[in-house]
C-alpha cells in the first residue's frame, strides 16, 4: 500500500479509511508492506506510534516537503503540470521506491489516492504486481466547487487553472491501472463513465463496529458539535458559512443552544469569536468522546468530494446529523431517516429547531443511523470484499 501520509494515528479520514483497511487484511492473515510519504504538512515521528497493528506491517518512509512555496507556485503557472500533484513527487523517493520493488515480490499494489499516482510509471518499470488505484474521492472535483464557491476573482482565476490542471492529469491516469476502487456508488458510475477498459468496484468507508459501543455521556446541555480537521479548506468555509448564515439566528431563539467547535489548526477568526454560546475547544484527545457528547452534530460542507469518514463515525455511536447533501455525498441515505439533510440556511435553521422541538427526532434518527452503517460500513465485510477484488483481479486466490 503506498499512501500520501502515515496512516498513524488514525485521526482523520484519510488515516481511518487506511488503517481499518490494513486492519482487515491482517485479520484475513495477509501480510501488509505500507509505504508513505510521511510529508511536512502531516509529518508523524514514526517512533511515537502506539497502535497494536503497527508491529504487525513492515513499513518504509520518505520525508518529503510538500508545502506550498510562492515561487515554486508561480512558476508552475508557466508549465502543463497541475501543482497539487507534483508536489509529492521527489526523486529520492522514486529511487527508495525502486529498491523496495527490487528486493520484494509484491502480489498486489494499491496506490491509496492521486497524490501517489505520479511515482505509478516507476512503479509498473520495476514490478509485475497488479496496480489497484484506491479513489478516496474525485480530486479535481473538490477544486472546482472551491473555484465556483470563490468570490475573489484573481483567487478564483488561480483556483481554475488549478482545477483543470488536476481534471486533466486525475482523468489520465486512471485508465494506466488494473482496477479502480471507488469510496461510493456515485464515484463508481463516474469513473466507469471515464475508462471502460478498467475494472471498477465500490468499497465504502468501513468501521470496527466494536469500537464504536456508545458509552460516553450526554450534554446536560442542549449542544450542537462541529468536528474536522481545520487546515482543510472546504471545512473552514462551510463552518464560516454556518457560523455567519445560520448561527447568529439560532442565538436569537434565547433557547441556550450552545455550538462546539472541534479540530486541529483552527484558524484565529474562529478562535476570537469564542464565547459563552460559541465553545472553542480545539484539538479534541477523544474524537470520539466529543462527537458522544454532542446532542446534535453538523456537518456544513459546501464543497469537497468523497465520503465524509466523521459522518460514518457519528452514525456509528447513534448521532443525529445534520448535513448538506454535498456532505452526504456517496452515504446511502434517507433523509429523515438516518440524517437530515440541509442545503440552505433556513433549512439548516429549521432542522436544528426541529431536533429541540420534536420530542422523539433525536433518538429516531440516530437509531437509524446507527443501522444504516451496521448494514453498510462494516469492517469485516469490506475486507472479504476487498480479498475478492483481489481474487478477481488476479484469477485465482491469493
Amino acid at each position: 500500500m503506498l499512501t500520501n501520509r502515515v496512516p498513524f494515528p488514525a485521526d482523520g479520514g484519510y488515516a481511518i479509511v487506511v488503517h481499518n483497511t490494513i486492519e482487515a487484511l491482517l485479520n484475513q492473515g495477509y501480510e501488509v508492506h505500507l509505504f508513505s510519504l510521511n510529508t511536512t504538512k502531516h509529518y508523524i515521528d514514526t517512533r511515537d506510534i502506539d497502535d497494536p497493528i503497527f508491529p504487525k506491517i513492515k513499513f518504509y518512509q520518505y520525508k518529503i516537503d510538500n508545502r506550498i512555496k510562492i515561487k515554486d507556485a508561480f512558476l508552475n503557472l508557466f508549465s502543463s503540470q497541475s501543482y497539487n500533484i507534483s508536489r509529492f513527487f521527489h526523486t529520492g523517493c522514486a529511487n527508495r521506491l525502486v529498491h523496495l520493488l527490487k528486493n520484494n515480490q509484491f502480489d498486489i499494489i494499491q496506490f491509496e489516492g492521486l497524490q501517489v499516482t505520479p511515482y505509478l510509471d516507476i512503479i509498473k518499470a520495476n514490478s509485475d504486481a497488479k496496480l489497484i488505484y484506491r479513489a478516496h474521492n474525485i480530486e479535481y472535483q473538490i477544486w472546482k466547487r472551491l473555484t465556483q464557491q470563490e468570490s475573489f476573482i484573481a483567487r478564483k482565476i488561480y483556483l481554475g487553472i488549478l482545477s483543470k490542471r488536476l481534471k486533466r492529469f486525475e482523468f489520465n491516469i486512471l485508465s494506466k491501472f488494473d482496477t479502480i476502487i471507488a469510496i461510493s456508488f456515485v464515484d463508481q458510475h463516474f469513473f466507469e463513465s471515464l475508462v471502460q477498459s478498467v475494472p471498477v468496484y465500490t468499497l465504502s468507508v468501513a468501521l470496527n463496529l466494536k469500537k464504536y459501543d456508545n458509552e460516553y455521556k450526554l450534554s446536560p446541555n442542549k449542544s450542537v458539535g462541529y468536528i474536522g480537521s481545520m487546515d482543510w479548506r472546504p471545512n473552514i468555509e462551510g463552518v464560516d458559512w454556518f457560523l455567519e448564515q445560520v448561527w447568529p439566528n439560532i442565538l436569537q431563539l434565547g433557547s441556550g443552544i450552545t455550538f462546539h467547535l472541534a479540530g486541529k489548526n483552527i484558524p484565529k477568526q474562529f478562535e476570537i469569536m469564542s464565547n459563552e454560546s460559541f465553545i472553542m475547544e480545539g484539538k479534541v484527545d477523544n474524537a470520539l468522546e466529543f462527537i458522544s457528547r454532542q446532542h446534535v452534530l453538523v456537518v456544513p460542507l459546501l464543497s469537497g468530494s468523497g465520503m465524509r469518514v466523521k459522518i460514518i463515525e457519528a452514525m456509528a455511536l447513534g448521532k443525529c446529523i445534520i448535513a448538506t447533501s454535498i456532505a452526504a455525498e456517496g452515504i446511502n441515505y434517507q433523509h429523515d431517516r438516518d440524517i437530515l439533510i440541509a442545503d440552505k440556511s433556513d433549512d439548516f435553521y429549521k432542522q436544528i429547531l426541529r431536533c429541540f422541538t420534536e420530542k422523539s427526532l433525536i433518538h429516531r434518527i440516530g437509531e437509524g443511523a446507527k443501522k444504516l452503517v451496521e448494514k453498510n460500513h462494516d469492517q469485516a465485510k469490506m475486507g472479504l470484499s476487498l480479498i475478492k477484488i483481489y481474487q478477481d483481479l488476479s484469477a485465482k486466490p491469493i
